[in-house]
């Protein structure tokens, strides 16, 4: 019996032993992990600490106060996105501003637009496309749909939320306040933009009827032409052919823009009567782009009259492949100098 009762207080003081040893081992690996967590989270904690520090250097460096910084550093931070990207991408940079808005309905309007302006983002390259309606110009000219009639409207004004849209020449309008309007309008040299709004106020100043509508991302744009056009200014000889002969007059003008499939040329007013070109009429155009000399047939589109210049759209008629590949190439390239310089202007 008394061997039993040893056998047993001896089985109980090894497993004792063990379990005390597998609760020793066990706090260990706990006290490692959290050991662990402890650095890594005080290494991301210096981390951004010194990624903070570094951003506001750079806001300063770039004439911004260091409440814009703080302001961009907290929303772009709570949407999960590299701060220093709110410097560079307009797009980034209203998101912050918006989630901003959104939880400040006290928010500084003028320190917004002050570094908006100061980022550059307050100006939108042709070629560049919309993001959203704050980016629309005011006095952008346009055309909105209610119950199938159609209005015609300007961007009057706009501030962080909404945006002002004036009613042009409608005496006697509908009572438009919380309906659902589409307002429809082109971009020169870049697209037609499509948007709806819903009408939060119908703003009365005198005669005007303006419509208070909130900003929002959702622009649908179309596209106008097949191809990408740049500005350019440069010499073109233009050479029509005569009616009664084979013979080519010529006469020189200047190139305003290009694409692959056609260009805008302007000639002195003066010699319009003299040249006599009108829509539907075949020329040659001789000219260098980039290096490579073209002669290329295109055919007059429209017209445009101006007091000292006539400018007229050309279309390009059986463009060759490589001729067509070269300019699609120079557009391309010249796009590429204006970002380039647009992100120099912005830093």
């Amino acid at each position: 019996m008394e061997d039993k009762v040893a056998a047993i207080q001896s089985f109980r003081a090894a497993t004792d032993t063990k379990t005390t040893e597998l609760l020793i081992l066990i706090f260990i690996i706990l006290f490692l992990i959290v050991t662990f967590l402890f650095i890594m989270n005080f290494r991301k904690a210096i981390k951004a600490k010194f990624l903070k520090k570094l951003f506001i250097k750079t806001i300063k460096e770039k004439g911004l106060s260091e409440k814009a910084g703080e302001i961009l550093w907290k929303y772009s931070t709570k949407l999960g996105r590299d701060p220093f990207l709110s410097l560079e991408v307009k797009a980034s940079f209203e998101k912050a501003v918006d989630l901003y808005i959104q939880e400040n309905p006290d928010y500084d309007e003028q320190l917004i637009q002050d570094t908006r302006k100061k980022l550059g983002f307050d100006f939108i390259p042709s070629f560049i496309p919309l993001g959203s309606t704050k980016d629309i110009d005011v006095f952008q000219s346009g055309r909105f749909t209610y119950q199938d009639k159609t209005f015609h409207v300007s961007l009057y004004d706009k501030d962080e939320k909404f945006m002002y849209w004036l009613l042009i020449d409608i005496p006697n309008p509908p009572d438009l306040k919380d309906k659902t309007v589409k307002i429809q309008f082109l971009r020169r040299d870049d697209a037609i933009y499509v948007m709806e709004g819903n009408v939060a106020e119908v703003i009365t100043e005198g005669e005007k009827r303006i419509l208070k509508i909130p900003h929002h991302s959702e622009l649908k744009r179309i596209q106008r032409r097949q191809y990408a056009r740049i500005e350019v200014d440069m010499p073109v000889s233009v050479g029509k052919i005569s009616e009664n002969s084979s013979e080519v007059k010529w006469l020189e003008g200047n190139a305003k823009d290009i694409s692959a499939g056609g260009m805008k040329i302007c000639i002195p007013a003066s010699q319009r009567t003299r040249f006599n070109l009108s829509v539907g009429t075949e020329i040659w155009l001789n000219f260098s782009l980039d290096g490579k000399k073209f002669q290329l047939k295109g055919t007059v589109v429209n017209l445009l009259e101006r007091k000292t210049t006539v400018c007229y759209g050309i279309k390009f008629n059986n463009i060759k492949n490589k001729e067509e590949t070269h300019i699609i190439n120079f557009v391309k390239k010249q796009q590429q100098k204006m970002r380039n310089l647009v992100k120099h202007r912005i830093r």
